[in-house]
């Protein structure tokens, strides 16, 4: 792939009305004062001040988040200009940007560029973050690569929730409810209580969510019904213990289940796909192969469907989610230093099914019998010890993290699949795909080119164990001009393996038999027309095809493993011009792990073809046929590679009108390199690497304080 440059400029502004608890830090202002408390941020793992925090970091205070009504990190975008959140189609599929950066796609290989810690636990991917916050305090979001604060590195930023911890003012009890359309429900309460006196403080959140689905699927069917209903519950409990007047101890325990409807679409475009000129129909203007395979019911719109929100299916798209963990967070203040610890288990797990095709014919699908499943089980400890000497504030920390993903996929294919295939690409006849194979390869007139409820079932499992050390310091020149240095040590080893199994492919089989386990390569090296090498590839398609389950039964799976060691780390010059003006220059070097492609990924190692009646094969394995020696296909290599990023940023951070207007500006170039990017290949996912992204622009935050009381 060639260099590969990607621009974005973006000007964000945004005015929020910064009230009197903005900060956990701050205190409470009378109700008549209009001067804007000073924010107090922990982003640099310091309580520094806002304004003069040598970092692009936006702090979103408690009243700020009740009144934009943020319960989780899709509303966040309300408050905060510069990060978008996404959904690919399921709830699942959650991509963060910071900045327009971001990591794209929902391959469970891939982590997130933007990093998310909710209470310090780092939380591995943005789909696994996404859930109903609770009770917050404050949100941080900083921009630009981050490692040497934070104990999980990341490219593009982090995101860090902070939730309100137990108290020791009594016995808090509140509650609320919200009704809405499609039969909406939602009940959020929380009690907070003292059973030990200024010993032991409880805190207690639950939270239900139902609505019933908002789009009509297969109106005018017996099998009409709601899509896209939604149901979610959580729970959350905190114990918070006050061991000494230097010492304490958090304890969070939380669950929550998610069970979606998800995710059925409305048509856009009217008609359907088919072969307009040859279509075995009164009108090339008729319904489409669909409609005509489904006749006398109706299987796909034929004119715009948005604006009524009408769907088709005749699968299931139940879809699951379970997220549980608890964390432990222990401090203690020596005196010297402030030493801080959080460990963290967590195991989070989504089953879907989904009908792939989106329409009420039975073309492809993923069951709706739990085989489909994503499973992350992640433990993680993070240990920060900081200090300040005067002239020097240090910190040091350690992090290691272990995560075990399970991925298993069950695409299979639907009853009518070869009906379809044959009547929009090969001929006028439901038969005529398995006719043509015939005529090729002697395939066998009796055997279905794509045998109903079989497919491909692949299982794919990786572990991924870190270690890193981490230092940030602040040297102070003077009482106006400091210099940050940061720098991280991170060592991290992957392990990767898979089984795969295709079944009920029967077109393929005869394809494969006669030019081998490579069959696209191999009919464009012998000059197949091009018609015969569309039959080839629509035939082996990459759930169709075997080539990898001669891996799995001549070698007992797929393995691989990689171990990277990589530095990184940030320098920051901050001038305090004079008291209501501070400016800073950044330069950090971010980076992002690189990982394997938990999907299916065809590639050969050697990259050759072997022609010829006769040809040495060392793997034993290549078919022979009457066309030739096929390509040799060996175990592929789905690794992907590291992402770094070079980021520069001048910043500018004032204050006006007697502190009720803040202006916040920062500049920013960011040059990406091996950018991790999930592509559809048009029949499937691989995760490639672009050369180069560069992400600049300039940004202007603001916050002002209006005279009107209140």
């Amino acid at each position: 792939m060639g260099n590969v440059s990607r621009k974005s400029v973006l000007l964000s502004a945004t005015a929020l009305f910064i009230v009197t608890s903005v900060s956990a830090f701050a205190a409470d202002a009378p109700t008549t004062e209009t001067k804007v408390e000073k924010v107090t941020v922990t982003a640099t793992r310091r309580k520094t001040e806002l304004q003069k925090t040598p970092v692009a970091v936006t702090a979103v205070g408690e009243q700020t988040i009740k009144d934009a009504r943020v319960e989780n990190i899709e509303d966040l975008m309300a408050v905060v200009p510069s990060l978008q959140v996404t959904n690919g189609g399921n709830p699942a599929a959650f991509t963060m940007r910071i900045r327009g950066v971001g990591t794209q796609g929902n391959n469970a290989g891939l982590e997130a560029a933007v990093g998310t810690f909710i209470d310090g636990v780092y939380r591995s991917r943005a789909s696994v973050a996404f859930g109903d916050l609770g009770e917050l305090e404050r949100i941080e979001v900083l921009r630009g690569p981050q490692g040497t604060l934070f104990g999980r590195n990341t490219s593009a930023g982090i995101l860090s929730v902070i939730t309100k911890k137990p108290t020791f003012d009594g016995t808090e009890i509140d509650a609320e409810s919200t009704f809405g359309s499609f039969d909406q429900y939602s009940g959020r309460a929380s009690i907070n209580f003292v059973p030990v006196a200024d010993k032991i403080a409880i805190r207690l959140f639950g939270t239900r969510n139902e609505q019933e689905g908002f789009i009509d699927v297969n109106p005018g069917r017996p099998d009409a019904y709601d899509g896209n209903a939604k149901s979610y519950f959580t729970v959350r409990g905190q114990a918070f213990f006050q061991l000494s007047e230097m010492t304490d101890l958090r304890l969070i325990a939380d669950y929550a289940d998610r069970a979606d409807q998800c995710c059925s679409a409305a048509t856009l475009f009217p008609g359907g796909n088919g072969r307009a000129a040859t279509i075995p129909f009164p009108s090339t203007s008729g319904p489409s192969i669909i409609n005509f395979i489904e006749g006398p019911l109706l299987g796909k719109g034929t004119s715009n469907q948005v604006d009524e929100q009408v769907a088709f299916g005749n699968r299931s798209t139940n879809n699951d989610i379970v997220d549980k963990g608890v964390s432990a967070e222990f401090n203690v203040n020596f005196g010297w230093a402030n030493l801080t610890s959080i460990t963290a288990a967590r195991d989070w797990e989504t089953t879907y099914a989904q009908d792939s095709d989106f329409s009420g014919a039975d073309i492809l699908y993923f069951a709706d019998d739990g085989t489909n499943l994503t499973r992350f089980e992640t433990f993680t400890h993070e240990m920060r010890l900081t200090g300040d000497t005067g002239q020097l504030d240090w910190l040091l920390g350690v992090f290691v993290s272990n995560e075990d993903i399970t991925r298993r996929s069950t695409l299979l294919s639907g009853f009518e699949q070869e009906t379809y295939m044959s009547l929009h690409r090969i001929g006028d006849s439901p038969l005529s795909m398995r006719g043509s194979l015939t005529a090729l390869f002697g395939h066998g007139a009796g055997t279905p080119v794509y045998t109903g409820g079989l497919g491909q079932d692949d299982l794919y499992k990786q572990n991924s164990s870190s270690f890193a050390v981490f230092t940030h310091n602040v040297v102070h020149f003077s009482d106006d001009v400091n210099l940050s240095l940061g720098l991280r040590y991170t060592e991290e080893t992957k392990t990767f393996d898979a089984t795969y199994d295709t079944n009920g492919q029967g077109g393929c089989t005869s394809v494969e038999a006669a030019l081998g386990l490579n069959p696209g390569a191999q009919a464009a090296f012998l000059g197949f027309s091009a018609g015969a090498q569309g039959l080839v590839a629509l035939t082996c398609l990459p759930g169709s095809r075997h080539a990898l389950d001669v891996l799995t039964t001549s070698f007992g799976g797929h393995h691989q493993e990689k171990t990277e060691r990589e530095f990184s780390g940030v320098m920051t010059l901050a001038w305090e011009v004079e008291e209501d003006v501070n400016t800073y220059a950044t330069y950090s070097r971010g980076h992002k792990a690189g990982g394997f492609n938990l999907d299916r990924s065809y590639s050969d190692s050697l990259g050759s073809i072997v022609s010829g009646s006769t040809c040495a094969d060392p793997d034993g394995f290549a078919p022979f046929g009457p066309f030739g020696c096929a390509q040799t296909v060996r175990a592929p290599d789905t690794s992907f590679a590291p992402e770094f990023v070079d980021a520069y940023e001048l910043g500018l951070k004032m204050t006006f009108d007697d502190g009720k207007l803040l202006v916040n500006t920062a500049a920013f170039y960011q040059d990406f390199q091996n950018f991790q990017l999930n592509t559809f290949t048009g029949v499937s996912f691989i995760v490639t690497s672009v050369p180069e992204v560069i992400s600049q622009g300039l940004e202007i935050e603001s916050s002002w304080r209006t005279p009107i009381d209140g």
